[in-house]
């Protein structure tokens, strides 16, 4: 779901001056009168100046973790923009985009020698924190665990998690590694690595039960991913999986369709981001697309796409922002094990134990941010949803519904703090719940 955050206002003080030793009386008696009208401001101000200068320095303020040499990087695309033109609403984007930082002051202008200078202050957020976390669904029961993250390690924004997660009928160790692409001749990577022991029930559309079995296994994954513009990254990876399947007495007759596998897949992704900024949202809009093939030890292998578009568009009314989603997946060949839960495609009103091959899934509606204060921001949110797919036995559905509720997200910490909602299934008549303290997967 989207998450919600509040922006403080941008303030761009006046530049300073400096003047030769022809006009030194000049300046001493400026010097005395500057006091009577001098505005809210670090320095003076002259346009003619800032016209001819040009930003070639950037002075980063408040860091404690993030190294200046990453703040440096993250920043010079500004370099060389006249002072005057200098975007200061797009440079707080770039730096809440990091998502490392809690309050954010930007200001151009010159420095003690005279050059043009982008003045940036920081506070950053709470970054490595061990989070436990606990879930509850009506349509699975609770789930909890422990995660140990970091999510700006060695102070560039490396990212690793280490954890568990435990249900009655999950089991389930974590572990994940991924350095950020910076720029095109900079691309990063990540590692990843789980082994669990889970006991699966698929259900139908009608929420019946179809499908009983019980899965024990790992797998491990390592992409490459590249920054290719300042708004699009695409990625590449490969990926070894091992699962043991036990089907359900009542179920025997799927186990020719249900085996242990060993399986190698290649996937490949391209995405698109465009952010828009206001004191109470960081909006985006944004576009995917993914493919992945899986080959199995058995000789056969499955083909899986994916696609989404989303918008979250400010609105006149700064508190409230339009948000919507339109997703889509196709997977041929692939055993149910792998079938895609109606998350792939952003609905709710399903199901939690539904899986499927085929499906859309719509979903629009308003967010409105309810409060904003030093330590959490609070926003309750509505949606429309609409559902299409295959169900389990093949036959196509239609289910529309709508979902609401609300979160809260600490100002100091990168992670949700508590999320509470529902779904209604109008076309089934089917009514969930949903809480969660921490973080969610």
């Amino acid at each position: 779901m989207t998450r919600v955050f509040g922006y403080l206002p941008l303030f761009c003080y006046a530049c300073g001056v400096r003047f030769n030793r022809f006009f030194g009386t000049i300046a001493a008696l400026c010097f005395f009168a500057l006091p009577l009208f001098a505005q809210e401001a670090d320095v003076p101000h002259d346009d003619a100046v800032n016209a001819a200068l040009v930003v070639s320095r950037i002075k980063v303020s408040g860091l404690k973790k993030t190294r200046q040499s990453y703040m440096q990087s993250v920043l010079d695309k500004y370099r060389g923009i006249p002072v005057a033109e200098l975007d200061l609403n797009d440079v707080e984007i770039t730096l809440r985009n990091q998502g490392l930082f809690s309050d954010i002051t930007v200001n151009c202008g010159t420095d003690e020698s005279g050059y043009g200078t982008l003045f940036v202050t920081v506070t950053e957020k709470i970054s490595f924190l061990p989070v436990p976390f606990a879930m509850y669904a009506s349509g699975t029961g609770f789930m909890g665990g422990l995660v140990v993250m970091d999510t700006n390690a060695f102070g560039v924004k490396d990212t690793y998690l280490v954890g568990g997660v435990f249900s009655s009928s999950r089991q389930m160790a974590i572990m994940a590694f991924s350095k950020p692409s910076l720029a095109l001749t900079k691309p990063g990577f990540s590692v990843s690595g789980s082994f669990a022991h889970r006991g699966n029930k698929v259900h139908d559309g009608n929420d019946s039960l179809a499908l009983a079995y019980r899965t024990i296994g790992g797998g491990a994954e390592i992409s490459l991913t590249d920054k290719l513009t300042e708004h699009t990254n695409a990625s590449v990876g490969l990926r070894y999986d091992y699962t043991n399947i036990s089907l359900d007495d009542d179920f025997s007759a799927y186990q020719d369709d249900l085996k242990t596998y060993h399986a190698f897949s290649v996937n490949t992704a391209w995405g698109a981001r465009f952010p828009q900024l206001n004191e109470w949202f960081l909006s985006t809009k944004s576009v995917r697309v993914a493919a992945r093939a899986t080959f199995f030890d058995s000789g056969t292998w499955a083909q899986s796409a994916d696609v989404q578009v989303s918008v979250q568009q400010n609105l006149p009314v700064r508190r409230l922002r339009m948000v919507a989603q339109g997703a889509g997946h196709y997977s041929h060949g692939a055993p149910v094990s792998l079938w895609a839960s109606q998350s792939t495609v952003g609905t709710t009103i399903m199901p939690d134990k539904f899986v499927s091959q085929k499906m859309l899934g719509v979903n629009a509606g308003l967010e409105f941010a309810v409060a904003k204060t030093k330590f959490a921001t609070f926003s309750v949110y509505g949606l429309y949803e609409q559902f299409f797919g295959e169900d389990f036995d093949g036959d196509h559905m239609l289910n529309l519904g709508y979902s609401a509720g609300a979160k809260m997200y600490l100002a100091k910490i990168s992670l949700p703090a508590v999320a509470v909602g529902f779904s209604h299934n109008v076309s089934q008549n089917n009514l969930k719940f949903s809480v969660a303290v921490g973080i969610g997967f």
